[in-house]
This record gives C-alpha cells, sequence and structure tokens, in this order.
C-alpha cells in the first residue's frame, strides 16, 4: 500500500507498506512528477517499515518508474529511508560510490519526523570545476586508454561521447583501458546526455577486451558480476601497481 506522508512541500514523503501493486507504484510516481513540476529540487523520504512484497505488475512497473526517475537525480538533493531491516544501508553504501553529489541516510521507525525534516534540508547542489575523464595515447590504433580522476561531470560529457564515438566508428573491434586513479563518482546530470545509450549500445558490440587498473573493491565485485553477463566483452580488473600486465593483456602501450 501507498500513502503519502505529511511533509514540507518540496518534499517526497511516503509510506509503503505490505504488497506493493502496480497501481501503488503509478501512485507514487504521480507523486514525484507533481513535486519534480514545481520545484528545482525535491527532498524524498521513504518508510518501508511494513514494506513486505511487490507484485509482478508492480516490479515491472516500478522497473519503468526508476529508469524515468534516473534523469531527474539532479533534482533530488537528499534521500532518507526508514527502515528496521538491513538493505536500505546496503543499498546507501553502494549508491554513495556511485552518486556522491546525491545524500542518503538511514533511519530507525520511530525517527520518521526526524527523517523528513532532514530529507527538507538541501545542501547546495554541487558543480565540477575540472573534467575528471582525460583520454590516453596508445601504440595500436584500435586500443583506447583513459584515465578517471574525480566525479564524472555532465559538462565534459559532450566531449568525451564525440571522442569514444570517432573512435568506435573506425574499427569494428577495440580494446580499451580505464585507469581509475580517484573515482569520484558520478554527476546523475550525465543520464541525461543526448548519445550517452547509442554511444553504450556501439561499444557493446564493438568492445572485445576492457582492462579496468585501480578499481576500488566494491566496483571490482561488481564487474566480476557483469563479466559473466556480456559473455562478449572479456573485462578484467587489475590492481594499480600492475598496469603494465593490463597493458600486456590489450597488446598495447601508453605513449
Amino acid at each position: 500500500m501507498f500513502e503519502q506522508l505529511s511533509a514540507p512541500d518540496h518534499v517526497v514523503a511516503m509510506r509503503l507498506s505490505g504488497k506493493l501493486t502496480g497501481d501503488d507504484v503509478s501512485r507514487y510516481k504521480n507523486l514525484f512528477d507533481r513535486k519534480l513540476e514545481d520545484h528545482e529540487r525535491v527532498g524524498v523520504c521513504a518508510d518501508l517499515t511494513g514494506f513486505s512484497d511487490m507484485t509482478l505488475d508492480a516490479i515491472l512497473t516500478d522497473a519503468k518508474v526508476e529508469l524515468e526517475l534516473a534523469t531527474y537525480l539532479n533534482q533530488i538533493g537528499r534521500v532518507a529511508f526508514v527502515s528496521d531491516k538491513e538493505w536500505p544501508q546496503a543499498l546507501i553504501q553502494l549508491s554513495s560510490g556511485l552518486f556522491p553529489t546525491l545524500a542518503m541516510k538511514s533511519f530507525t521507525p520511530d525517527q520518521v519526523e526526524a527523517a523528513i525534516q532532514w530529507s527538507a534540508e538541501l545542501p547546495e547542489a554541487a558543480k565540477s570545476e575540472t573534467h575528471a575523464i582525460r583520454f590516453l595515447p596508445t601504440t595500436e590504433d584500435d586500443v583506447l586508454g583513459f584515465e578517471i580522476n574525480g566525479t564524472i561531470s555532465a559538462e565534459e560529457m559532450p566531449d568525451v561521447i564525440k571522442e569514444f564515438d570517432t573512435f568506435l566508428a573506425h574499427h569494428e573491434k577495440v580494446r580499451l583501458l580505464n585507469r581509475m586513479k580517484h573515482f569520484g563518482g558520478i554527476d546523475p546530470e550525465v543520464f541525461m546526455q543526448g548519445g550517452l545509450i547509442s554511444m553504450k549500445l556501439s561499444a557493446m558490440n564493438k568492445v572485445e577486451r576492457y582492462a579496468i587498473v585501480g578499481a576500488p573493491g566494491w566496483m571490482s565485485k561488481i564487474i566480476g558480476t557483469m563479466n559473466s553477463v556480456f559473455g562478449d566483452i572479456d573485462m578484467q580488473t587489475f590492481p594499480a601497481d600492475r598496469e603494465d600486465e593490463a597493458w600486456a593483456w590489450l597488446g598495447a602501450r601508453p605513449v
């Protein structure tokens, strides 16, 4: 069941309990839409204490809703979860690594008012002042290297997408090396960039080997899972002090 909670007008506050249906998901999507239309930025508070399950219809509807809302992440300042379970905290730990500009916090069932108040206090939107992605020339024409150092910003993405598109257009098959000097996360506005999805689809069809050097531990686990899903792309992670092995595996060197 979906229930809207009393909160400041710029906060999407709701309680999800029992078994969630597709209609429930549509109702909280409508609430999001209204808030996002009326406010530049919103806070979110979800009380999940009594939440138990979702119908198949709810799961399918929710998947569509989550994809749509992902394009509005730049408008969400804080997300508070109220729950007596552990999985919201695990979700927060994973998401904080990917989206450091999105503040998330877990509260206990007796802290609903505190959760709403916290989600209402929106921090200033952070803007990246430098580009995080730098391309690395290599000895082989079909091998592209790039370094990530900082938070990937929306401002740099048009040039990044153009560089990747040009590289992919000139080769049937390619190999990539990603040197992760410091991964500060991704500005949510990145996912609103035109051409990003088509570039990723093209890469999935052309990338043979993808070496990731210096990825944090949590990311290495995700990459290991993805490697079994995307069988056509051989992805391998290497510690930062074994970058030479990564280049050798790709059959190239930086210049």
